[in-house]
């Protein structure tokens, strides 16, 4: 009997229902290839030139509200994305598989609680997806959208509220799943996959801890997180469940690292800097500071590519004294850290995700929140762009 089909039958999952629809293609989505900034010492003829590439290499399908993360499945060969179209508590999630060649949805899955973060463990097939509001991780069955149950994580307050999960990170050597929290104190869960039982909470990891990324060679956990005290990364021993090091930043600022990538074989670790609006290149040897580069407004999520030796950025563009604007995906070079390219992806770029063969990049792309956006449109939905990364 396989992992999944044990886990059924564990006490600590909560039974649901599932809701499974396969659709066809969407007739009304339309492909808006975007198109990419150029250098300003082009001439006219030229840039045309370079946007008409850039179009070809890009797909864009509007699918449905409330895309937030991606995940290629390699072993099925799809592309999976979480929905929260509505925000009342009662509403439920979805997790749409795509086609990877047309973005078109193949299957739609209604999950029991509202969907967010995923993360795949892909020797199991086992599709953790996070409830954000809910503090719990909802579990799917990758290989045919079975709901198999919910992991609660936290536990509700005097008012009914819940510490909220956000990152949601795969061991798959070891079949155990890492998941922060950014609340004040900063928490870690350790979930064992097999069981769906905790092995370690961590507590006071650093305020409002976001992004995170596992070294499998070397076993460690590094978690991101932001505060004013200077410690801006934990490096965590999972084995143990305790803090063996922190990463910490000598300028006296407040800083928010929200996502973090890793570059294991280069002991690199690549953090987005909310408040900075740039990208941190770290030492995970020493801890060391190696770069700062300047990205954006709305600095959010970071993947690196070790194929091609690049690290992809998203920025939404946005902020509060700047509503109006709009987001790009920053593509820069992993030796010299300059910047290859810009690509804009309007409206607000938010996760990233790479193929198996790491030559193409996936984006889910945002809708104007409201109606103040100067791009905002009556009925506009969310999208994912496919780029082509050759």
């Amino acid at each position: 009997m396989s992992e999944l089909k044990k886990r059924r039958m564990l006490p600590n999952l909560t039974r649901v229902a599932l809701s499974l629809a396969v659709v066809s293609a969407l007739a009304a989505c339309q492909t808006n290839p975007a198109v990419g900034s150029q250098a300003a010492d082009q001439g006219p003829q030229t840039v045309r030139a370079a946007d008409a590439l850039q179009q070809a290499a890009q797909l864009r399908q509007s699918l449905v509200p409330g895309l937030y993360e991606v995940t290629y499945d390699e072993a099925r060969g799809a592309l999976f994305v979480a929905a929260t179209p509505d925000f009342d508590p009662k509403s439920a999630g979805f997790l749409y598989r795509l086609d990877p060649g047309t973005l078109q949805i193949l299957q739609t899955i209604e999950a029991p609680r509202r969907t967010f973060a995923l993360g795949l463990n892909s020797k199991t097939g086992a599709l953790y997806v996070g409830n954000t509001m809910e503090g719990s991780l909802t579990v799917v069955d990758s290989r045919n959208g079975a709901v198999l149950g919910v992991i609660q994580l936290a536990q509700a307050d005097a008012e009914g509220n819940y510490d909220h999960t956000r990152k949601v990170i795969i061991d798959e050597q070891n079949n155990r799943v890492f998941v922060t929290s950014p609340n004040q104190r900063g928490t870690v869960w350790i979930i064992d996959g097999a069981t769906g039982q905790l092995t370690h909470t961590l507590d006071n990891v650093g305020k409002w801890a976001a992004g995170a990324a596992y070294d499998a060679e070397r076993n460690r956990l590094y978690v991101s997180h932001g505060g004013d005290t200077g410690e801006v990364v934990a490096v965590i021993d999972p084995d143990k469940g305790e803090i063996v090091e922190r990463f910490t930043l000598s300028d006296g600022k407040e800083h928010f690292l929200v996502n973090s990538a890793l570059d294991a074989q280069g002991q690199r670790l690549f953090s987005t800097d909310g408040n900075a609006d740039s990208l941190l290149v770290f030492n995970t040897v020493n801890g060391e500071l190696l770069r700062s580069v300047p990205v954006g407004v709305g600095v959010l999520d970071v993947i690196y590519n070790p194929t091609r030796n690049e690290i992809y950025v998203t920025n939404r563009g946005v902020s509060r004294e700047k509503p109006e604007g709009t987001g790009k995906v920053t593509v820069i070079d992993g030796a010299s850290y300059a910047v290859k390219r810009v690509i804009d992806l309007p409206v607000h770029p938010n996760s990233l995700a790479l193929s198996p063969d790491q030559q193409t990049l996936f984006v889910t792309v945002k809708a104007p929140h409201g109606d103040k956006h100067p791009a905002a449109r009556k009925g506009s939905v969310d999208s994912v762009v496919r780029i082509s990364l050759q």
